[in-house]
């Protein structure tokens, strides 16, 4: 059975999604539902995250999107409205393999080079090694990639770790010395 993408069920859906999605299954009201509940609604089916024409690879790759931290609820609508539309009529049509394999490449090439990045301006020491992990990264997008900037990026966040440890033990060390100096100076002058 082909599914047939209506102009009215779209139009459906995104006035589902506009006032917001939120973080869980929600309500079948409008702004108080998530991404899929959203689609369920729109199609006209029971309340529920599981909408019929969606490939159910597809649909937990989006619950799981839905599902994370977001700034807000209109942020995660913001976000999740252009992907609402496309997953629909993807059962029976997309390789939830395929699907999952372009998702992973596309999230090594694209968004781990941002993070790598980030890290970079934070741990200036490491930056030239999270540069490199980032190109390899764009580059290739494979597993091995990723597995080199987990590395690179472990190396990094130890290393700031190791530095922010020496910054506390520093800083406990002033405070104790700031204390024992205000001490000294106030039993300095009870005896003087």
């Amino acid at each position: 059975m082909t599914f047939v993408i209506t102009e009215p069920m779209v139009r459906k859906l995104l006035n589902a999604i506009e006032p917001g999605l939120v973080e869980g299954l929600g309500k079948p009201i409008p702004g108080q539902m998530c991404v899929e509940a959203a689609i369920s609604f729109a199609l006209g089916e029971p309340h529920s995250d599981g909408p019929s024409c969606v490939e159910p690879v597809v649909r937990a790759s989006k619950i799981a999107l839905n599902d994370k931290r977001w700034s807000s609820n209109l942020a995660r609508a913001k976000g999740l409205r252009e992907v609402a539309i496309a997953q629909l009529g993807s059962k029976g049509v997309v390789d939830g393999r395929r699907y999952l394999a372009l998702v992973a490449e596309g999230t090594v090439r694209e968004i781990v080079p941002i993070a790598l990045r980030s890290a970079a301006r934070h741990v200036p020491r490491h930056a030239e090694s999270l540069e490199a992990a980032a190109v390899r990264c764009e580059m290739e997008g494979t597993r091995e990639a990723a597995l080199a900037a987990r590395s690179a990026a472990a190396n990094a966040a130890y290393a700031a770790n190791a530095a922010n440890a020496a910054a506390s033990a520093a800083a406990n060390a002033a405070y104790a010395a700031a204390a024992n100096a205000a001490y000294a100076n106030a039993a300095a002058s009870a005896a003087a």
